[in-house]
């Protein structure tokens, strides 16, 4: 006897041996249990999946003479000729080749004749969407009213395909792509059966290059096994798949979650040397690092198409990075699997995939940034006291101001901006000059008079001028020597150009005269010099040096606690 093909002679005999498709048969039992069969089925779903086993298995229930229950018997002359292809009362039609007009006026012409055997005539319209328009609308009536004798079930793959007329006129059941723990179970039962020797790690392989399809797996396995003369290895199906074997892709993963770019690179170039496809690869590190993601939350889940030393690998992986890695590199990879389709050059886009995964930002918990903050703050108090500046509470409005606070409970103390130390005695008017050192920090005893008075001048500008006002407010004198005010700007060129406008620039030289003692004009110096105000606060420089972050705006506090305007 010849070699018949896995897929052939392992096809379901009865409703109970079909594979993942337990509602649909159930509901076609229980309509022959009692009676409730339609005239027309339709069966839609991706290949492989038993639409038309299905199909063939209703026919032969409803054609079974010796049948007492939904399922056939299986040894009756019409259920024998129906398995062995010769039952006449069914007709099996590829839509394909049979989609004109004339073959459905033949069907139509047909359909009057009595069944030979039984009591049922049953049509099998295979790839049913690729009827034409013109058949479609020849079928219409024969198929909403065919005589008590005939049942039609129409098979497709792409329903979206047909005329809604058509799919009104069916009873329709949608079938599913087989789940891969059902796929797997189904393999190992066929391959015991058949006596053949297997490695069970490259059941899982099998099972996803079918994606769902039972047909596709047996044909698969049929092949491998020719391959590996008998028996069923990872590595030979690797190699017959033009895949990479579950080890290379273990190792590949495990690069990546090491950060190291060499060796994932390195696999990318075994790959691609070895003609393998990168797609693939691609998809099976993605399942790998869904599978280090859910062991690491569910670390008592393990999936069945999974071995126990394979579940211990995966957790092994998973307990080395953090969750928020893993959904980087998930990410990552499931966006560079979409790239690889589309682009010319699927190598680059799997190799900077690959980079950025081993390059990814380090994630650190909020509670650890905050401690260095506070610990870069105590360090900054105990640096003043050993200096011989007590620290002055001016960090709590501050942090007022940098942080938003609930309704209702906002400080109703000063602004930030406004909260200057008492003014020392100031200097005679004659001396030389004054200035603010460098490196000196604001409660500096050479500075704070200098602070004072640079204060009224920019309180006097702010009424005046509120936009002059706040670019004077985040600068700091720098010195005073020999009639000219020094004031370093923290901004940008905007900043620079409104202070030398000559309207700007002699509204301000006023105010200096005013309120600075020997003061007869100033300069602007941008960018050097003190940070100013709530900038220069050790606790804000502290954050930013913590944040690598930069400040956009300091906003004084009304005394209501709001933002000034």
């Amino acid at each position: 006897m010849s070699y018949q093909v896995l897929a052939r002679k392992w096809r379901p005999q009865t409703f109970d041996a079909v594979v993942g498709q337990e509602p649909i048969t159930r509901t076609l039992r229980n309509a022959l249990a009692t009676g409730r069969i339609a005239h027309a089925y339709l069966f839609a779903g991706p290949r492989g999946v038993g639409k038309t086993t299905t199909a063939r298995l209703l026919a032969k229930a409803l054609l079974c003479g010796a049948r007492t229950g939904p399922e056939p018997c299986g040894a009756c002359p019409a259920c024998q000729e129906l398995v062995a292809g010769t039952l006449v009362d069914v007709i099996e039609i590829d839509g394909a080749s049979n989609r004109g007009i004339d073959e459905i006026r033949t069907l139509r012409e047909n359909v009057r004749y009595a069944p030979v055997r039984g009591r049922y005539k049953v049509y099998i319209i295979d790839e049913v969407h690729q009827l034409t328009d013109a058949a479609f609308n020849a079928l219409l009536k024969t198929l909403e009213e065919p005589p008590a004798h005939v049942v039609f079930v129409l098979a497709t793959t792409q329903p979206q395909e047909m005329p809604l007329t058509v799919l009104s006129r069916c009873q329709r059941f949608d079938f599913k792509p087989i789940a891969p723990e059902l796929l797997r179970t189904s393999l190992e039962q066929i391959l015991r059966a058949e006596k053949m020797e297997f490695d069970p790690s490259a059941l899982p392989l099998l099972v996803r290059s079918a994606e769902g399809s039972l047909r596709d797996a047996l044909s698969l396995l049929d092949t491998a096994l020719a391959y590996g003369d008998g028996r069923l290895d990872a590595e030979s199906l690797a190699h017959l798949l033009g895949a990479s074997t579950p080890a290379q892709v273990r190792a590949f993963v495990q690069a990546l979650l090491a950060r190291d770019g060499a060796v994932a690179l390195g696999a990318i170039d075994r790959a691609a040397r070895g003609g393998e496809d990168l797609v693939f690869l691609c998809r099976e590190a993605i399942e790998g690092v869904r599978r280090s993601l859910l062991l690491k939350l569910a670390p008592h889940l393990c999936p069945p198409d999974l071995t126990a030393a394979e579940g211990d690998a995966f957790r092994a992986q998973g307990a080395e990075v953090s969750v928020e890695e893993l959904l980087y590199l998930l990410k990552v990879f499931v966006e560079a699997e979409g790239e690889l389709r589309r682009s010319p050059h699927p190598r680059v886009e799997l190799e900077i995939a690959a980079v950025k995964a081993t390059r990814r930002p380090v994630v650190v918990a909020i509670e650890s940034v905050l401690a260095r903050v506070e610990e870069a703050e105590e360090r900054l108090r105990r640096m003043a006291v050993v200096g011989g500046v007590a620290p002055t509470p001016a960090s709590a409005p501050v942090q007022e101001s940098l942080i938003p606070l609930e309704a209702g409970a906002r400080s109703q103390s000063p602004p930030a901006s406004r909260i200057t130390p008492s003014p020392p005695p100031r200097p005679a008017t004659n001396s030389p000059g004054r200035s603010l050192a460098p490196g000196a920090g604001p409660a500096a005893t050479l500075g704070q008079g200098l602070e004072a008075e640079w204060r009224q001048v920019v309180d006097e500008v702010m009424q005046r001028k509120p936009s002059l006002g706040a670019v004077l407010d985040q600068s700091t004198p720098v010195a005073l020597a020999e009639g000219t005010l020094t004031v370093a700007v923290v901004g940008n060129h905007f900043h620079k150009d409104l202070l030398a406008d000559r309207a700007n620039h002699d509204l301000v030289t006023q105010s200096v005269r005013r309120h600075i003692p020997g003061a007869i004009r100033f300069e602007i110096s941008v960018g050097t010099g003190q940070v100013a105000g709530a900038q220069g606060h050790p606790a804000v420089q502290a954050a930013l040096g913590v944040f690598q972050g930069d400040v956009v705006a300091v906003r004084p506090r009304t005394q209501e606690g709001g933002e000034g305007q």
